[in-house]
């Protein structure tokens, strides 16, 4: 019962904190029978609970010991059962190596019983644009159960975690569960081979499933070129209705860093020349304040009229329900913004550090609230009052979301209404842009440049977008 309870508590901060979480492959994990997943490790903490929401089985997490020594998160930990393994390096905040045995032999006794455990392959949560190298403990773990003959089933599923914006309130998250791997068939067919080389198939597929950039400001700049030849030069959806999605995006990301490296040698100069152009653009509407697809927003009198005039009505008849729901939470999403801000040093903290506190302060909040309702309200009142504190917390959340989208497309009516030759350079300047990364593709496509695809990618059929996206 209290493993259920804190289940739905962590779905429901889970998708409060982020506005969409898209979730593919999910069928590559069988519903029953032992799993070992191995995801990628961007995120800190949220990356199993990302893990945990996508998933209808239970899941058994894994994590370092230091984090059950932590006031918040401790507490979740020992209701969950999660299994604690002890890094060297945290061995001045209470680490004790020895027990690392004994949590291997817990992993091992959990995939007998025919459950599901994830396992971080590459030990410590990260910022790096890329993979780091992954650590054989998960690949011992799962020959060890091999070769005890008591999980036959066995599957290692490799998993690939993306959040774009992932110290960002309302951001997006894309999860890929790949083709399950059979550690069985492998070590038939690999006797020879030991943790090392499973391990180095397991990174394989993992890699096929995330995006890898050999630096920082290339990932940086690649999500700007993504970002401007998603739209393809249409005029944006009305607000609420969202074409764009985060697979799609990323997606789009991998084939344009796939092609830059092919093309980066043998198109140095039409590369360095793009890259300095979409760089431009791309600040330049940072600096604006203009999303790339609402270049090409359509400027009719009528059609701006009829946008002022519905999202007022939007925003007046929300304000007094967004309004209580504000009122009614504001003390512990203060509480949860000054524990976020103090601790969260490194970008990959920050979502985790506004979950688990989510997940804690919330509820207390609650229940004090609705016990001084009972105790100052007649009854009907004070149910009525329970049931509107969640409601008012979602409905304020997703005003604040239609409020910002309001103010950012009225932002952009009036700049283009004020200077109308301002949309039609940056909306040239776009179709432009757009115009050469297409050329680009198109060598890519007639094979100057090798295919477009990486090699053994498990989902590279689902990856190839060129035509739906002009490119």
């Amino acid at each position: 019962m209290l493993y259920r309870f804190l289940r739905f508590l962590t779905r429901i901060s889970v998708r409060v904190f982020f506005r969409r979480i898209e979730v593919e492959g999910v069928e590559n994990v069988p519903s029953s029978g032992p799993v070992l997943l191995v995801p990628n490790h961007p995120n800190a903490v949220v990356d199993a609970l990302v893990v945990l929401i996508s998933l209808k089985r239970p899941v058994t997490l894994t994590a370092k010991s230091t984090l059950a020594h932590i006031p918040v998160i401790g507490p979740i930990i020992k209701a969950n059962r999660v299994i604690l393994f002890h890094r060297r390096k945290d061995a001045a905040m209470g680490a004790d190596p020895s027990k690392n045995p004994e949590a291997i032999a817990q992993c091992r006794q959990r995939l007998e019983r025919g459950e599901a455990i994830l396992i971080f392959p590459e030990g410590q949560s990260h910022s790096d644009p890329k993979l780091r190298p992954l650590r054989t403990g998960a690949a011992r773990i799962a020959l060890e159960t091999v070769r005890s003959g008591q999980a036959p089933g066995l599957l290692i599923v490799p998993v690939g975690l993306h959040f774009p914006e992932k110290d960002r309130f309302r951001s997006d998250v894309w999860v890929r569960f790949g083709k399950p791997l059979d550690p069985h068939r492998w070590q038939a067919d690999n006797p020879e081979s030991g943790p090392k080389e499973l391990t180095a198939q397991m990174e394989k597929r993992i890699r096929d499933l995330t995006l890898n950039f050999e630096r920082r400001p290339d990932s940086v700049l690649l999500m700007w070129a993504a970002e401007i030849l998603e739209p393809g030069a249409r005029p944006p959806g009305r607000l609420g209705v969202d074409r764009s999605t985060v697979s799609r995006r990323l997606r789009l990301v991998r084939l344009l860093n796939e092609g830059y490296r092919q093309l980066k040698d043998d198109q140095a100069e039409t590369i360095g020349r793009l890259r300095r152009r979409v760089r431009a653009y791309r600040l330049e509407l940072r600096r604006l304040g203009i999303k790339p697809s609402e270049v090409y927003i359509q400027m009719p009198v009528w059609r701006v009229a009829r946008f002022v005039a519905r999202e007022l009505v939007i925003v007046a008849v929300g304000l007094p329900i967004a309004a209580w729901g504000v009122l009614n939470h504001f003390v512990p999403a203060a509480i949860i913004r000054i524990i976020a801000v103090n601790y969260s040093a490194e970008r990959d903290k920050w979502a985790s550090n506004v979950v688990f506190p989510t997940m804690v302060l919330i509820p207390l909040f609650y229940t004090l609230q609705i016990t001084a309702a009972l105790f100052w309200l007649p009854l009907s009142w004070a149910v009525l009052y329970a049931v509107s504190l969640p409601l008012s917390g979602l409905f304020a959340i997703l005003y604040r979301d239609r409020v910002g989208n309001i103010w950012q497309r009225s932002r952009t009516f009036f700049l283009f209404l004020r200077d109308p030759g301002l949309r039609e350079r940056l909306g040239h300047e776009g179709r432009s842009i757009i115009g050469e990364l297409t050329e680009l593709g198109q060598r890519m496509d007639q094979g100057k440049a090798g295919p477009a695809g990486s090699p053994g990618d498990a989902n590279r059929g689902q990856d190839s977008i060129i035509d739906s996206q002009g490119v």
